[in-house]
C-alpha cells in the first residue's frame, strides 16, 4: 500500500488504472501475477517494481485478481 492506492497515482499506478488497462486481457492474472513475484520494470514509467518473493503463487494471484476487481 505503500506504492499503490485505489484511485490515484502514487510511486506506481492505482489499481484502478491497472485494472482499465487490462480489462480486456485474459492472460492478466497470469502476466500480473509473474510480475509481482519478480519484480519489473519500465511498464508504468521508469520506477522500477521489486519483488514480491514472499508472496506464493496463489497469494500473487488473488492479489491480481483483487486489483482487477477496481473497474
Amino acid at each position: 500500500m505503500a506504492c499503490h492506492s485505489a484511485e490515484r497515482r502514487m510511486i506506481g499506478p492505482s489499481y484502478a488504472a491497472i485494472a482499465a488497462r487490462y480489462a480486456n486481457d485474459s492472460s492478466a492474472v497470469t502476466t500480473l501475477s509473474e510480475r509481482i513475484l519478480a519484480g519489473t520494470g519500465g511498464n508504468w514509467g521508469q520506477m522500477p517494481m521489486p519483488a514480491q518473493s514472499n508472496l506464493s503463487q496463489d497469494e500473487a494471484e488473488a492479489l491480481v485478481r483483487w486489483i482487477l476487481s477496481h473497474r
